[in-house]
């Protein structure tokens, strides 16, 4: 699989009328794949396409044919994407993961491009599709995983990113551009975009209720909590680790951020300070870091003052720095608090 910056670059509308074209076409914009048919002779499609950001999209009308992303093809890949797919208009059947559903216009689904998938459209449909780089989608790992190959209601959230999408597209392929910072506004905007709609996917039938929505959304957020603190941890040396910097990183708005912290009772600056004071209080008790002073541990885990770091400590430990290394030097450990 081609790497997301040597994909297709400049906008185009394309009218295609051969079959091994329209697969040229899609190997080249988005993805290698599997690629039938049952008919034979002129193959219809028109497609426009655009770039934005480290993403691509394409609004396509196309003939009836059936692609497969098989387990050649993955093992071949380089990168990982997550894969939007919204139905417009006629029909498309999708699977992944053993998930199979029937998409009709108004509704989408999601893929994992690092697991194979496939997608058959029995007549002529016309369908949006979406390509994002799943480091540039955090949020949507988990989702990807439990609702790949299903069928999503194309409403909220979902059909206000299609509707940026399909106005992003007329105007590029128009020659109207959007500049670097407006192309990153825009790929936020919709990752986030997404993101919500995918914490309130609904796959089953009203009449069932919602609790199954409410335990999904609560699953979400506790795994993605898990991997906020692996990240954090792994950045606790950074002093600029902030809300603002874990937002930009992990490609979601401040306002879900911050949902998502409210979730755990803190926010995301007390989050951080919590796990460097925790890890401070480790350095402090272990033997690696003996021979340095408590500057240098404080500095090595971001703190950019060492009064300060004195004071927060005593505020969270109960006792000075120096005091809680004199305490835990012979081998007593004291518990730290969550």
């Amino acid at each position: 699989m081609p790497a997301v910056q040597n994909l297709q670059q400049k906008p185009a509308r394309m009218s295609i009328v051969t079959f091994d074209q329209w697969c040229e076409a899609i190997d080249t914009s988005f993805l290698p794949l599997a690629y039938t048919r049952q008919t034979r002779g002129c193959f219809h499609s028109n497609v426009s396409y655009a770039r934005f950001g480290a993403c691509a999209v394409a609004d396509m009308d196309v003939d009836a044919h059936r692609v497969a992303r098989e387990p050649r093809h993955v093992a071949a890949s380089d990168a990982g994407f997550f894969k939007i797919f919204w139905q417009i208009s006629g029909q498309s059947r999708v699977a992944q993961r053993g998930n199979e559903a029937s998409l009709e216009p108004g509704m989408w689904s999601i893929y994992d491009t690092a697991q194979p998938y496939s997608i058959e459209m029995p007549d002529r449909c016309r369908v949006l599709v979406l390509l994002v780089p799943q480091e540039r989608a955090f949020g949507w790992r988990q989702a990807a995983a439990s609702l790949g190959g299903r069928a999503l209601r194309g409403e909220g959230a979902a059909r206000i990113a299609l509707s940026a999408l399909g106005a992003m597209l007329h105007d590029t392929c128009s020659g109207h551009l959007l500049d670097y910072q407006g192309q990153m506004v825009l790929q936020d905007s919709v990752v986030s975009l997404v993101e919500t709609a995918l914490q309130g996917a609904d796959t089953r039938p009203p009449a069932l209720g919602d609790g199954a929505d409410a335990a999904m959304a609560r699953h979400l957020g506790e795994a993605r909590m898990h991997r906020l603190a692996e990240f954090i941890d792994a950045q606790l040396h950074d002093p600029e680790l902030s809300a603002q910097r874990l937002a930009a990183v992990l490609n979601v708005s401040r306002r879900t951020l911050y949902n998502l912290f409210r979730e755990s009772g803190q926010t995301p600056h007390a989050y951080i300070l919590s796990r460097r004071l925790r890890q401070a209080a480790v350095r402090l008790s272990g033997s690696a870091d003996a021979g340095r002073s408590i500057t240098e541990i404080a500095f090595a885990l971001g703190f950019a003052d060492a009064a300060h770091f004195s004071r927060v400590f005593h505020e969270r430990f109960g006792m000075s720095p120096s005091q809680w290394r004199q305490q835990n030097a012979g081998g007593t450990r004291i518990a730290l608090r969550h």
